[in-house]
């Protein structure tokens, strides 16, 4: 019994270990009205993913959108939101507390390191950058590819209800400098 409840107690380390095979799982919400599931289907379908994908009805507004891939996944969650059949379908990170009474407070933000040294521009510090901050999803192009070297763009998952930091000690602690941040806005 737990708070006068019958109760079934699991670790924390079995709750993650039943949460691993949805690990690239999202979930779509919508507002309004929700298209038939075949028809969010056949979206997905149309996306050309890289991977086997399922859509599963969670509750009237909500689907389950489970995923094989991180590229799949980054690709989908980067966008927030899609439209499907004129139905807003707004993405949101499944974890395995995820309730869907309540909004996720994890979402894709893009980081910013403007005037970031040249060097590094690599894509292990530029990961490393990324996951002070949260689970990093990707670069921008311009970022890959150096072609705009005054600025280095990382999507991160961010959780918006902790702070975040707006300098960061970057290098070695002898010769490194406080390197600036920033974050597009908030949803």
């Amino acid at each position: 019994m737990v708070k006068g409840f019958p109760a079934l107690l699991l670790s924390e380390d079995d709750i993650v270990k039943l949460a691993s095979p949805y690990q690239f799982t999202l979930v779509g919400k919508f507002t309004l009205k929700r298209p038939n599931l075949d028809s969010i289907r056949s979206f997905f379908g149309n996306l050309k993913l890289f991977g086997f994908y399922s859509i599963g009805l969670l509750d009237p507004r909500h689907v389950a959108i489970q995923l094989t891939n991180d590229l799949d996944y980054s690709r989908i969650f980067s966008r927030r939101a899609y439209y499907i059949n004129s139905c807003q379908m707004r993405l949101l990170k499944w974890t395995p507390y995820f309730d869907i009474k309540e909004e996720s407070p994890i979402v894709p933000i893009w980081v910013s390191f403007p005037n970031l040294r040249l060097h590094f521009f690599n894509p292990n510090v530029l990961h490393a950058l990324g996951s002070i901050f949260g689970r990093p999803l990707k670069s921008d192009q311009a970022t890959t590819s150096r072609s705009r070297p005054s600025v280095a763009r990382i999507l991160v998952e961010l959780d918006i209800t902790k702070k975040q930091p707006r300098e960061i000690w970057l290098g070695s602690e002898k010769s490194g400098y406080l390197q600036k941040v920033e974050f597009e806005k908030n949803p």
